[in-house]
């Protein structure tokens, strides 16, 4: 079993991981963000909340994957302190701290979505409300630590998720409902 696992091709495994936790987390983000247009109603909406947290679950899983497969890969391998505290890694630890940060910003996301009903709605909204630099900081992790990152489809699709997230909060912000009792 111990040669099964050394013998994984980890440092693709753990890129494919990195780069797949992050497209569905994008892609539950773009559609929390969806969540809150006023246009989303009914069964829609609740077809856009459940995949919303199927997205954004996965992502998270695979996030976990990406780096406990560090722990085993034989080129760079990582201790499990450095995987769990940041800014300890041997290696970039700003980079990878930046990393760990937003995995435990991640998994604070799906556990307070896990409690929403036993706290106050500020409370659950200003924790949920992280979810932004969250993903600045996955955004940026890969970016800055991915090997393939100077690959031109890699750097696409960083800089579109960006700009997709960017007009899709931007579209939010123009079309938000008027407070009632406040002029627009």
């Amino acid at each position: 079993m111990t040669d099964w696992l050394i013998n994984l091709p980890t440092w693709q495994l753990t890129r494919i991981f990195g780069i797949a936790a992050y497209l569905l987390l994008f892609g539950g983000m773009a559609l929390g963000i969806l969540y809150s247009y006023p246009f989303v109603k009914g069964k829609r909406k609740q077809a856009v909340y459940k995949y919303h947290m199927r997205l954004t679950n996965s992502g998270a899983l695979l996030a976990l994957l990406h780096a406990a497969v560090l722990i085993i890969d034989t080129y760079t391998p990582f201790t499990w302190l450095e995987l769990l505290i940041p800014f300890t890694a041997h290696e970039h630890p700003v980079i990878y701290g930046i990393g760990t940060l937003s995995l435990y910003g991640m998994l604070l996301l799906l556990l307070t979505s896990d409690f929403r009903t036993k706290l106050s709605k500020g409370v659950w909204l200003t924790i949920h409300l992280l979810a932004y630099p969250i993903f600045v900081l996955a955004m940026a992790h890969g970016f800055l630590a991915g090997t393939d990152s100077q690959a031109p489809l890699v750097k696409w699709m960083y800089g579109l998720t960006l700009m997709t997230t960017l007009l899709l909060l931007g579209g939010r912000g123009l079309i938000r409902k008027p407070v009632r009792g406040v002029a627009a």
